[in-house]
């Protein structure tokens, strides 16, 4: 009994200390808009963020793409409809794409990406994963084009939801 008491002692005392000494060694993601405001600016110079090479813009990201892809997955992609692609897909290689390629706390591509209109990280990620597809099948990307309709697509779900938000905030159902 006395043993035990010691034992629990001991184990409780480790964890109370492990924890303490994690939560002041662990930095964590910037928290004041200045400190995000830093990094974000040496984000979009670094052509490597923790590990992952970041392509420069459209062309070389389906080129990265296609080097990180096998045979038989591209083959898939490639004949599979383009209009669910990107639905089918976002949980997947957009997650990937979100986050190995930092879209939200900035990279060369995601600064490109804004660039071109698209401001959200989803629709980065769907972005390229329709460019992908149309380049796999020797499609002509129409960046431009398909960047103005993300940008319009996210503008009317902004539009959409401060509707639902105001109708909420009058008391109507």
């Amino acid at each position: 009994m006395k043993y035990k008491f010691l034992f629990i002692a001991i184990f409780y005392f480790l964890i109370a200390f492990g924890l303490k000494a994690q939560i002041k060694s662990d930095k964590g993601p910037p928290s004041t808009p200045e400190e995000i405001e830093k990094q974000y600016k040496r984000n979009i110079k670094k052509s490597i963020i923790n590990g992952v090479y970041i392509p420069v813009d459209i062309n070389d990201a389906m080129k990265e793409m296609k080097k990180l892809s096998s045979p038989e997955s591209m083959e898939k992609f490639k004949n599979a409809p383009e209009n669910i692609i990107a639905k089918k897909l976002h949980f997947g290689l957009g997650r990937w794409l979100i986050y190995n390629w930092n879209f939200y706390y900035g990279s060369r591509l995601e600064h490109y990406l804004k660039g071109l209109g698209i401001e959200h990280p989803d629709d980065m990620a769907d972005f390229l994963i329709i460019s992908f597809h149309r380049y796999l099948n020797g499609k002509d990307l129409d960046s431009l084009k398909l960047a103005e309709e993300f940008h319009k697509k996210r503008i009317e779900m902004i539009k959409k939801s401060r509707v639902v938000i105001d109708t909420i905030r009058m008391g109507k159902p």
